[in-house]
């Protein structure tokens, strides 16, 4: 069977670890190039060095999605090592244990949720947007959550975060549709990814969140597998979409 991604060049952000890495294993293994991009340069390089060692087209760039001039630098940088760019995954984001109900976390525990998770994906899509336009279309995915879609205690600054880029995909999706460029949304309930192991062992609103996941937490391979399908060009007709990979805690109330 050929490589559904062959001679496609992607950018993953906050690929070091998780989800993102496994996006990166993921595409470069059904034949895309792709730069693994992190605000952590250590591991960072590491996953990189170890994926062209397992003879895969993978290359760090350093990128803090929540500044403007590192997205700036670091997509130019990302450009020129593949020669062009395809596709984008805006895989950056997170909560902290600091979240919690609007009237008790720190304003400054919203504002870094906010940065990472939305103005991230503004700042990526800004900055690459205008280069798949240029030649002639292209892919987007952005990370949204479970908890955009539902009310959830003590998650108040992360569902704002992530409701908002639930709604940009929308937008984007209709503002650049003309243009031939598609943008999805991949919206997990909790994933089986380091961090999240992380949350279940020390947070009880996790613990209680898990059993509500009616077919048991997802690899964060499942999730690549999502947008392996939505970069391929077996979706080339879905734009617009937020698509749920919950194990049915969205059905189950």
């Amino acid at each position: 069977m050929n490589a559904r991604l062959a001679g496609k060049r992607i950018i993953v952000t906050g690929a070091a670890r998780g989800i993102g890495l496994a996006m990166v294993r993921c595409f470069a293994a059904e034949g895309a190039r792709v730069v693994l991009a992190d605000v952590d340069v250590t591991v960072g390089s590491q996953q990189a060095t170890r994926s062209r060692d397992e003879g895969h087209a993978v290359d760090f760039v350093g990128i803090d999605v929540t500044d403007e001039q590192s997205v700036a630098t670091g997509v130019a940088k990302a450009v020129d090592l593949m020669q062009g760019i395809d596709a984008l995954v805006n895989n950056a984001g997170g909560s902290s244990l600091n979240d919690g109900a609007l009237t008790d976390f720190a304003l400054d525990e919203f504002w870094r949720t906010i940065r990472i998770d939305l103005l991230g994906t503004v700042l990526m899509s800004r900055a690459i947007i205008p280069l798949l336009i240029e030649r002639g279309g292209g892919a987007v995915i952005n990370m949204g959550s479970l908890l955009a879609e539902r009310g959830v205690a003590g998650r108040d600054a992360y569902t704002a975060a992530k409701g908002g880029v639930h709604a940009l995909t929308r937008s984007m999706a209709v503002n650049y549709a003309p243009a031939k460029v598609r943008v999805n949304c991949i919206a997990p309930g909790a994933v089986l990814s380091e961090r999240m192991r992380g949350f279940i062992r020390d947070d009880p609103r996790v613990q209680a969140n898990i059993a509500k996941h009616l077919l048991g937490l997802p690899e964060p391979e499942e999730i690549a597998e999502m947008a392996l399908y939505l970069l391929s060009d077996a979706a080339r007709h879905v734009t617009g979409s937020i698509i749920r990979i919950d194990g049915g805690r969205g059905a189950a109330g």
